[in-house]
């Protein structure tokens, strides 16, 4: 008895590193992780996703447009989306959004 209350303790005890990888097993960049949310939330886009357009950024998959001024510069170059989208079609307002600086 004490031997597996010891196993469970050690694994209770055990650090969770849940928001260090993504999905796919790939690292999550440090910068991401002190910016933003966790994988869950993570949407990685190319640049054929997203349109700078008269209104602001337009992001294929995310419903509303989102004003510029609101994005984070992307350290990395890529484009980076940080939303829920729920099973009844609802998405949350963006956590956080991150652009390669314009050129325009």
């Amino acid at each position: 008895m004490r031997v597996l209350l010891a196993a469970a303790l050690l694994v209770l005890a055990t650090p969770v590193c849940a928001h260090d990888e993504w999905a796919n097993g790939t690292q999550v960049p440090a910068w991401v992780k002190s910016s933003c949310c966790g994988p869950d939330d993570v949407h990685h886009l190319t640049a054929q996703q997203v349109h700078a357009m008269a209104d602001g950024w337009h992001v294929d998959g995310y419903k509303q447009v989102l004003a510029y001024g609101r994005e984070l510069p992307s350290q990395d170059g890529d484009y980076w989306i940080f939303y829920k989208s729920y099973s009844d079609g609802s998405q949350t307002p963006v956590f956080c959004f991150f652009a390669p600086e314009r050129s325009f």
